[in-house]
């Protein structure tokens, strides 16, 4: 009986200190992934105002950004009015050199990320993501300045863009700061 009372003394002394023997320093805290203009929507920020489907123009759609932190994209990701595969593009937007290219599925109107191979973004370099389609979803708010926006770490500068079938991926030049057309996004994980 005192044998037992010793060895669940024992058994019991042994679980406390294997649970208060881990430090602080040993706890790993994941920085969460941002999806800048899929939190923009969400928010209410800015409102649907018109969807596109077929027009007649194809056009290079997306937006420029800025992080505050250095970091590195992940995922590329679409929301499109109607079924089908998409290029989308990310930019510097400073040399207009095309980081990386992927193909995404959309399935009409569902929000639908493809994971990339991860593309260091550093802090205070702007960048612009798009995706080329004529079929997309127009946002403002009613007319009022939208852009720059601040969304987590990112800053969003303003959308962008042209009309052709861009076979050559140029970046989209025409700018602006009232709304928004596309949804296209990336998927931004902070370094620090």
């Amino acid at each position: 009986m005192k044998a037992q009372k010793l060895i669940k003394a024992l058994l019991l002394l042994a679980i406390v200190l294997s649970s208060c023997s881990k430090k602080d320093d040993d706890i790993i805290t994941e920085i969460p992934s941002q999806y800048p203009m899929k939190s923009l929507i969400e928010s209410g920020y800015i409102g649907l105002q018109n969807t596109m489907v077929d027009w007649e123009f194809i056009k290079e759609v997306g937006y420029r950004f800025k992080t505050f932190k250095s970091g590195s994209i992940t995922s590329l990701g679409i929301r499109i009015p109607n079924n089908g595969e998409y290029r989308v593009t990310l930019f510097n937007a400073d040399t207009e050199e095309v980081l990386v290219t992927k193909y995404i599925t959309s399935t009409s109107g569902l929000l639908s990320y493809e994971e990339i191979d991860p593309i260091n973004i550093q802090s205070g370099v702007a960048y612009f993501v798009s995706v080329n389609t004529n079929n997309f979803y127009t946002f403002n708010d009613s007319g009022n300045t939208i852009f720059p926006v601040e969304i987590g770490d990112v800053l969003i500068t303003n959308s962008g863009s042209s009309t052709g079938n861009n076979i050559n991926q140029l970046m989209p030049s025409l700018g602006s700061n009232t709304y928004f057309i596309g949804m296209v996004d990336v998927k931004f994980k902070a370094s620090n």
